[in-house]
């Protein structure tokens, strides 16, 4: 029964499937890369249509 459970750990150490720290740390700052760049785009595109909103509102029809 020791010398089965010896066998099983020693598997369990062995086995390299999966992702390991280095991987997840990778593809997380691969993601919030990401995420930064979409929302500074949507962030200037939202705020130039508001100048333009407020622009044409104001009757300044020059920006537009």
């Amino acid at each position: 029964m020791l010398r089965e459970l010896l066998n099983q750990v020693s598997v369990l150490l062995k086995d390299e499937s999966g992702l390991t720290s280095t991987e997840y740390s990778t593809m997380g700052g691969a993601m919030a890369g990401g995420v930064f760049t979409a929302s500074d785009a949507l962030s200037q595109a939202s705020g130039t249509a508001i100048d333009n909103v407020v622009n044409a509102v104001a009757g300044d029809d020059a920006a537009v």
